[in-house]
């Protein structure tokens, strides 16, 4: 299934904001430039139809100089470039995309930064194990009457006693108010 390219670009607050988060993004897969300073951050996620979404950020941490990343979509080999200024970000985002490894084409300044993730978003699947099928309880033999669990006449005249105590503590409490 092809997937649809969404960007946006954000600057200041979004560069800052990188900069706190950068301990978290320790595990994600991160792809560099020959100078290190603008480099490419991947996130997978699935959505709520279990296809995948592959989250692109593009950064630029250099003090000076534009840092310009060409990104190839790996389902229609369409190419878009992304000029991002000194300390800032771009996000690309791809979504719609089927299971198993992504191939994104990337370079950063001319120098090759690709991309390759593993998408894994399918729903899970319940199987069993060796040929064993789940049968129904058996049912038990009729005998025409309902089961028994207790006397009938026990639960009445609990239920009674539980009403009429509770109807003389609310006729109690009532005098005690007035």
């Amino acid at each position: 299934m092809p997937g649809r390219v969404a960007s946006r670009v954000g600057r200041g607050a979004a560069v800052a904001a990188l900069g706190a988060a950068a301990g978290l993004l320790v595990g994600l897969p991160v792809s560099a430039s020959a100078e290190s300073e603008a480099y490419v951050v991947a996130d997978v996620q699935c959505d709520t139809s279990h296809n995948g979404v592959l989250d692109l950020t593009l950064i630029n941490e250099r003090a000076a100089g534009d840092a310009v990343f060409v990104v190839t979509d790996a389902h229609s080999a369409a190419t878009s470039q992304f000029t991002v200024a000194p300390q800032s970000a771009a996000a690309v985002t791809f979504t719609d995309l089927d299971d198993g490894t992504v191939a994104v084409p990337v370079a950063v300044d001319g120098v090759p930064a690709n991309v390759a993730v593993s998408v894994s978003c399918d729903a899970p699947v319940v199987e069993s194990a060796g040929g064993f099928a789940p049968s129904a309880p058996a049912a038990p033999a009729s005998t025409g009457a309902l089961p028994s669990a207790g006397s009938s006449t026990t639960g009445v005249w609990l239920g009674s006693l539980l009403v009429a105590a509770g109807m003389a503590a609310s006729l109690v409490s009532r005098r005690r108010h007035s």
